[in-house]
């Protein structure tokens, strides 16, 4: 008995649609841990930056700050233990870089609960936001011809 031709087709057409029923397209797991810190990145900044007093330079200081952070995050966006300051941050070797990194853990620290996209825990679960500061001269442009960077930066460890 054979089948006609637009029966084969109607049934190939139903087992095409039970399998998008059964096997869902998912985005790509590469493509979204790719596009996840441009996402939750800015909000956690934004939420940071809130809190943040960056303390006043010294006058004639014109050292360069950095203090890498390494946090862990509980699922409710609250710090699973202390931050600590990474390797990476400058050596607190005058009181001025001691201050701005005291208190980039303080900021850290002080605006927690964060309220970060659910759907990225795993990659901002565990992370090291970088806290960096160039100073500028009369003019107000970076000194040694640097960028500007007294912005907040994410995406270290993500």
């Amino acid at each position: 008995m054979p089948i006609e031709r637009s029966a084969a087709i109607a049934l190939a057409g139903f087992f095409f649609a039970i399998a998008f029923i059964v096997f869902p397209i998912q985005p790509s797991a590469a493509k979204d841990k790719m596009r996840g810190p441009e996402t939750w990145g800015p909000i956690f900044r934004h939420q940071v930056e809130r809190c943040w007093r960056k303390p006043v330079r010294a006058a004639g200081d014109t050292a360069s700050m950095k203090a890498e952070v390494m946090i862990e995050l509980t699922r409710e966006g609250k710090l699973d233990g202390q931050p600590v300051l990474s390797s990476g941050s400058n050596s607190a070797t005058s009181e001025s870089a001691r201050a701005y990194q005291q208190s980039a853990l303080r900021a850290i620290t002080d605006c927690q609960p964060y309220t970060l996209p659910a759907e990225y825990y795993d990659q901002w679960k565990k992370f090291m936001p970088v806290f960096t500061d160039t100073p500028l001269d009369r003019t107000g442009k970076p000194v040694s011809g640097e960028l500007d960077t007294r912005k907040l930066s994410i995406c270290r460890g993500c």
